[in-house]
């Protein structure tokens, strides 16, 4: 059974996962599958868990799917599992509950994220927007986070281009690290952290990579990760569940635009993409936590092109080595006409 372990000098949890040992072995090359072999090609439906959600050309045929949710096969955590906790002297665990969802976000097997178009990057945040809508009615969920990894560097173990969703008991780490850092500057001068810093990169004009009608993608001023590239509402939205019809048309128009790019630049590389929004609000939580949470935290999505593995210097000090500036970076892509 899977569990969350507490560990008290880092002060953060783990998921100590047995059952993912069943899964495919990251192997060395990219994987690769045949249409015999591939469960998530069109017409293997049936070859998959029970179907949670879809968006489809034709409702009244099963194969005509753009994307598909369902549960995980090797799930990190379980909806049966009981969220028990305990303690072992100094340390404490919790039974694995949780969802993990997969979302196959292309009817192709392998195309990569760099070719996705406007259309196809709108079907799957929308995808992503309604199944955190629903997850987020089930109140002993804290927290929902959205990925997708693309290539061995960045974690995928499947060739078919898939995304994954995952809901836990708590406010991932991640997260409630940005809602700290967002409330503390808040506290502080009465604004929003990330509006702030797209203020600042709009007056700069360094490292803006395009800006949308509702939308700004930019190089962040400390990029961890050569040519990173974060994704923002132009105007301050804390949910990302508040999308409209409109403003998803603009957001894969601005997540092709940077992809794209991307993958002209450094050959359609290993990446991850991430989402961070706001938690659902929780009556668990200290009667302060969610305080003004909608007018300090503010959504938004990053690429990461995963072109090395971390130093033990990075594992050792928390510290990110990236060796190509932002702003030399954001001029080249903004350069590269398509």
């Amino acid at each position: 059974m899977n569990e969350f372990r507490h560990q008290p000098l880092y002060d953060e949890w783990v998921v100590i996962a047995p059952n993912r040992t069943r899964k495919p072995p990251i192997e060395s090359e990219p994987p690769t599958q045949t249409e015999i072999s591939d469960p998530f090609l069109s017409g293997n439906e049936g070859k998959t868990p029970p179907e949670i959600y879809a968006i489809r050309e034709n409702q009244s045929i099963a194969a005509s799917w753009k994307t598909r949710v369902f549960p995980n096969k090797f799930p990190l955590l379980a909806l049966e599992t009981p969220p028990v906790r305990s303690m072992n002297g100094v340390y404490s665990s919790i039974g694995g509950f949780g969802a993990h969802e997969m979302v196959i976000d292309q009817q192709k097997p392998n195309k990569h994220l760099c070719l996705f178009s406007a259309e196809e990057f709108r079907d799957l945040m929308l995808t992503f927007r309604e199944r955190f809508s629903a997850l987020y009615q089930d109140r002993r969920f804290a927290s929902v986070t959205a990925f997708k990894n693309q290539g061995i560097k960045a974690g995928n173990t499947i060739a078919h281009s898939h995304s994954q969703i995952v809901a836990l008991p708590f406010i991932a780490p991640n997260l409630a690290k940005q809602i700290e850092t967002s409330r503390e500057h808040y506290n502080r001068v009465g604004r929003c952290l990330l509006c702030d810093q797209i203020a600042s990169e709009e007056e700069k004009k360094l490292r803006v990579l395009t800006r949308g009608r509702y939308f700004t993608a930019f190089a962040p001023f400390a990029s961890r990760f050569e040519f990173e590239a974060w994704i923002a509402p132009n105007v301050h939205n804390s949910s990302f569940t508040l999308l409209t019809k409109d403003s998803l048309s603009d957001l894969g128009e601005t997540l092709e635009w940077c992809a794209k790019r991307l993958g002209i630049a450094l050959e359609n590389p290993d990446m991850n993409l991430l989402l961070f929004t706001e938690p659902p609000k929780r009556d668990h939580y200290k009667a302060d936590y969610f305080h003004h949470i909608d007018r300090f935290f503010h959504w938004h999505i990053e690429l990461l092109p995963r072109s090395r593995a971390s130093g033990g210097f990075e594992l050792a000090s928390g510290c990110r080595i990236n060796p190509i500036a932002p702003e030399t970076y954001a001029s080249y892509l903004k350069d590269i006409i398509i």
